[in-house]
């Protein structure tokens, strides 16, 4: 195959793949080219001559995938360039790389004589069945990686196209969404060996191992369904019920200079919703801003924000709702160091600030900047750049107990409380107290990441509350992909999700993924619902982490040493253009 048409089949296998990710064009995503987005590029890698053209195949595929389901990384103000570009050409680095891992057994066959070789594991290794089961465990490892670690970006994978499938998407909290990813890669993997064959072949072969894949394959997704109709189905029963109002002031980050009109149109919405609900007699528990709300750092904005706006000081305010207030800010860990987090604050009814969590996966190059702690180098990027110093990443998991209510119908009969600091005379039989929610305070795309979001449920989160500002995209593609993304972390603990959004997509999200109540994108709107705090219920997941790409892993350093050892090199045997090039000049001498 010539390198323009390695080239254009990738780039193809990119492009379904991106369309079918959450769009412009389709806002939740479309399943369906799932099923067949990897066909060409499978198809390239089959026919690719070398590594090299491997690599092409590869860099292309990931490439453009990357650049068209994340094209909206282009309005990040000041950094477009390097946003799309840079990581664009970052992913394909990776996706290149493994393009040549893919093409690993491929090339193994042509530098071993596998007609004289009958061990059992070369045979088994040239087997139709072991390349589609190799495809679909290598791009299944090669999302992983581009997903894990300082560098992560978990965007423009295939499972986040699957968010409207529901019945297979449960399966998350048994593997993660890389078990999705090997599902499909394996619907892709066999589809493309069928059309391999009948290209090739012009009728069908009878092969033994390529039927029971094909079974294999029916098999997990009939057993992915049963499971995710069992979860559909579950009767699960809310213990606590906590009223809660989410603010989307839908501010732009870009023109707005300063908080005032974010802060005055935040508690306008804030007062109108609670005048909704006290209307029909519900009494508010908790009011959540969105991330980076208020601009000046706490805690020594404290006297700030007891002045400011004038109109009606942020402190002032807290005090005449008397209703705890969650909101994005910022609080300065080390005035000497210079650390400032971007943080989610919390202030109780009567306008203390009560505690704050810094957001501990920064977005590399944009908030975490190499060498920041230097005092030179801040002063550099500040002076010459004119870009910020970046954020301080938190160093500590932090949770909120919220006062909520108990819900009625509840499985689990009133708590009775005996308060042991009075005499005998006087004891006190306390029914019904209201109990408090443990809240945890994800920021951003801190709910994208397993090492975050996993501690944050182990420690005893019973709700996420995700605070959030992509605003700064004006796409919703943006908006919806990172919803889906936060999506299958409440399947993955079996927790309620709520996401406070500055512009959208503000959701009260079920331990099903299910959407219990949304806002509309880039509109003023303040969003209250009655969430439903679950019994904690651990997962496989939540136990074992990502327990599949390692086992992939694992599994493919044995077959890496299994080819290593079993490789001599007089079983080399020369290409057929090398034999055709040797016998031309032979006839010429």
């Amino acid at each position: 195959m010539s390198v323009i048409l390695q080239v254009f089949y990738s780039a193809f296998s990119g492009i379904l793949l991106s369309l079918a990710i959450p769009s412009e064009l389709y806002t939740f995503g479309c399943p369906l080219l799932t099923l067949i987005a990897l066909i060409p590029y499978y198809y390239t890698i089959t026919k690719a001559r070398n590594f090299r053209f491997a690599f092409i195949s590869g860099f292309t595929q990931t490439f453009f995938t990357h650049i068209i389901s994340s094209f909206w990384l282009a309005y990040f103000k000041d950094f477009a360039a390097f946003t799309l570009g840079a990581s664009a050409a970052g992913t394909g680095v990776i996706g290149g790389i493994f393009g040549c891992i893919l093409y690993l057994p491929y090339d193994s066959q042509k530098k071993q004589n596998r007609l004289l070789d009958f061990t059992l594991h070369q045979n088994v290794f040239q087997t139709k069945s072991f390349k589609i089961l190799y495809f679909s465990a290598i791009y299944t490892l090669y999302e992983w990686v581009k997903s894990t670690g300082y560098l992560g970006y978990p965007w423009g994978t295939l499972s986040s196209a699957l968010y409207t499938w529901p019945l297979i998407t449960q399966i998350v909290s048994i593997t993660g969404t890389y078990g999705l990813t090997f599902l499909f890669c394996l619907v892709n993997a066999l589809a493309a060996e069928k059309f391999l064959e009948n290209k090739i072949l012009k009728e069908p072969q009878n092969d033994f191992y390529f039927s029971l894949t094909v079974k294999f394959t029916f098999c997990l997704f009939a057993v992915s369904l049963l499971y995710g109709l069992f979860q559909l189905d579950k009767k699960r029963v809310p213990q606590k019920l906590l009223t809660t109002i989410m603010v989307q002031q839908n501010s732009d980050p870009w023109k707005e200079k300063s908080d005032h009109d974010s802060i005055l149109r935040s508690q306008r919405l804030t007062r109108e919703k609670i005048a909704e609900l006290k209307a029909q007699k519900k009494k508010v528990d908790f009011v959540v801003w969105s991330e980076g709300c208020l601009r000046k750092a706490y805690p020594a904005s404290q006297g700030h924000y007891s002045i400011y706006p004038g109109e009606k000081p942020l402190t002032e305010f807290i005090k005449e709702i008397k209703i705890p207030l969650l909101a994005g800010g910022r609080y300065v860990r080390s005035y000497e160091k210079a650390e400032v987090c971007n943080a989610a604050l919390l202030f109780d009814s009567e306008s203390n600030l009560r505690g704050y969590y810094g957001k501990n996966h920064l977005v590399p190059f944009a908030e975490a900047l190499p060498g920041r702690e230097y005092a030179a180098v801040r002063k550099f990027l500040k002076e010459k750049l004119r870009i910020s110093s970046g954020w301080t990443p938190g160093d500590q998991y932090v949770f909120f107990d919220i006062p909520a209510k108990w819900n009625d119908s509840r499985s689990l009969p009133p708590a009775k409380y005996i308060d042991v600091s009075k005499s005998y005379s006087s004891q006190v039989y306390e029914e019904n107290k209201g109990p408090t929610v443990r809240i945890s305070t994800p920021i951003c795309f801190d709910d994208a990441f397993p090492d975050v979001m996993g501690p944050l449920f182990k420690y005893g989160s019973e709700l996420f509350v995700n605070i959030t500002d992509d605003s700064w995209s004006l796409k919703k593609s943006s908006e919806i992909q990172h919803f889906v993304i936060a999506s299958f972390a409440a399947i993955e603990y079996r927790t309620t999700m709520l996401r406070s959004s500055n512009s959208g997509y503000s959701t009260v999200i079920s331990p099903t993924g299910k959407i219990l109540a949304e806002s509309p994108l880039f509109e003023e709107y303040a969003l209250a619902f009655d969430v439903p705090v679950f019994e904690r219920e651990t997962t496989l997941y939540a136990r074992l982490g990502n327990w599949l790409p390692l086992l992939i892993l694992f599994l493919f350093a044995i077959y890496c040493l299994t080819e290593y050892f079993s490789f001599e090199p007089t079983d080399y045997i020369p290409s057929s253009r090398k034999l055709k090039k040797h016998k031309k000049s032979k006839k010429k001498k």
